[in-house]
C-alpha cells in the first residue's frame, strides 16, 4: 500500500492543532531526544545482561526471557521498520492496532529457547534500529509525521520516546530475576514518557488539562489544549495544580502500568492526589481509551468523587 504521510494533529474538537502548536517532548531538540532514548535503551540491556532468563519475572507466567523477548527486535516483529514505513506514507497509519497481547504472546514463544547471548544480541539489533531511525528523522524531517499506536495517532518521535516507558517497567519486572533496581535515569525517562503519551492524548480528544507526575526528586508535567500539548520538567517541591504525587518515582510507573494497586497506595499515602477536581479534566479519557496510562488512579478519584464507578481495562501498551 502506498499512501501519503501526514503530519500528526489532534483528531477530536476543537479542531486541527494550529501552526507550530507544540507537540510535547517531540519538540524538544532532536539530539536531546535521541540522548535519552538510547539512556534508556542501554540502561534496559544492562539489566537484562545482569538477569536470569530462567528465573520468575515479576510478571506472573514470565520468564526473564519473556520479558526481554518482547522488547528485543527480531526478524518477525520488525517494529522499528512500520513506524518508518507509516512516517515516510508507504504504509498507512490509520490501520487497526495489533492485538498487542496475542503479538506479544506470538513473538515470546517463539523465542522462548533464546539463549541469553541471542537475547542480548537482539537487544542490540533494535538499539541499532533506534539509532537509525533518528538519522531518518534528522535525514527526512519525518519526525511529526502520523504513525499508528494502541492509542491512536501519535508522531513517530513521540513513539520513539514512549519506548523508555516500557523499558522503565520491564526492567522492574526482571529485579526478581536478579537484575538491580533501575537507574534514576531510565525511571525518569520513562516517567517523562509517560506524561508525554497521557498529553498527547488528552491533546487528540481536545481536552484543556494538566497535570504533574512528581517523586521525591522532581518529575515531569504535561499542559494540553486541544491545540498541542506541552512537557516540562518539575523540579523536587516546586509542583502546583493538578499532580500525582509518589514516595518514589519508580512506584508512579509501577501504578501507572498496573504492577501496583492504586487503592492501598492512596490509603498509605505511597501514592497522593493534589488538586483533583483537576485531575478529573483528565476522566473523559477514561471511557476512550481503556488503557490510559495512569488510568488506574484517575479511576479511584473519579469514583471518589463523582461515583462514576468506571471500570477500565488494563494497561497494554
Amino acid at each position: 500500500m502506498s499512501t501519503t504521510a501526514r503530519p500528526y494533529e489532534p483528531a477530536g474538537p476543537p479542531g486541527p492543532a494550529s501552526e507550530g502548536a507544540a507537540l510535547g517532548a517531540a519538540s524538544a531538540p532532536l539530539a536531546e531526544q535521541r540522548a535519552r532514548a538510547l539512556l534508556a535503551w542501554d540502561a534496559f540491556r544492562d539489566l537484562a545482561a545482569a538477569a536470569d532468563p530462567d528465573a520468575p519475572s515479576r510478571l506472573p507466567g514470565w520468564t526473564g526471557r519473556a520479558v526481554v523477548a518482547h522488547l528485543a527486535s527480531w526478524p518477525d516483529e520488525p517494529l522499528l521498520a512500520r513506524l518508518l514505513a507509516e512516517a515516510r506514507g508507504t504504509r498507512s497509519a490509520d490501520a487497526e492496532p495489533l492485538d498487542q497481547d496475542t503479538a506479544n504472546a506470538a513473538l515470546v514463544e517463539a523465542h522462548r529457547e533464546a539463549t541469553a547471548a541471542e537475547l542480548l544480541a537482539a537487544l542490540d539489533d533494535g538499539r541499532t534500529r533506534l539509532v537509525a531511525a533518528f538519522d531518518a528523522v534528522e535525514r527526512e524531517g519525518i519526525g511529526l509525521a502520523r504513525t499508528g499506536s494502541q492509542v491512536g495517532p501519535v508522531p513517530l518521535l513521540t513513539q520513539l520516546g514512549a519506548i523508555a516507558y516500557e523499558l522503565a517497567v520491564h526492567g522492574a519486572d526482571l529485579v526478581p530475576c536478579g537484575a538491580p533496581e533501575a537507574d534514576p535515569e531510565l525511571v525518569d525517562a520513562g516517567l517523562l514518557a509517560l506524561a508525554d503519551i497521557t498529553g498527547a492524548l488528552a491533546a487528540r480528544y481536545g481536552l484543556t488539562a494538566e497535570s504533574a507526575l512528581v517523586g521525591p526528586g522532581g518529575g515531569w508535567a504535561f499542559a494540553a489544549d486541544g491545540g498541542g500539548w506541552s512537557v516540562r520538567a518539575v523540579p523536587a517541591g516546586k509542583s502546583t495544580g493538578p499532580a500525582v504525587r509518589a514516595s518514589s518515582a519508580a512506584l508512579l510507573l509501577d501504578a501507572s502500568a498496573g504492577r501496583r494497586s492504586v487503592p492501598p497506595l492512596l490509603v498509605k499515602r505511597d501514592l497522593r492526589l493534589d488538586n483533583v477536581p483537576g485531575l478529573l479534566a483528565l476522566a473523559p479519557l477514561l471511557d476512550r481509551v481503556p488503557g490510559l496510562p495512569g488510568g488506574p488512579a484517575l479511576n479511584v478519584a473519579a469514583g471518589w468523587l463523582g461515583g462514576l464507578g468506571r471500570a477500565i481495562g488494563r494497561f497494554q501498551r
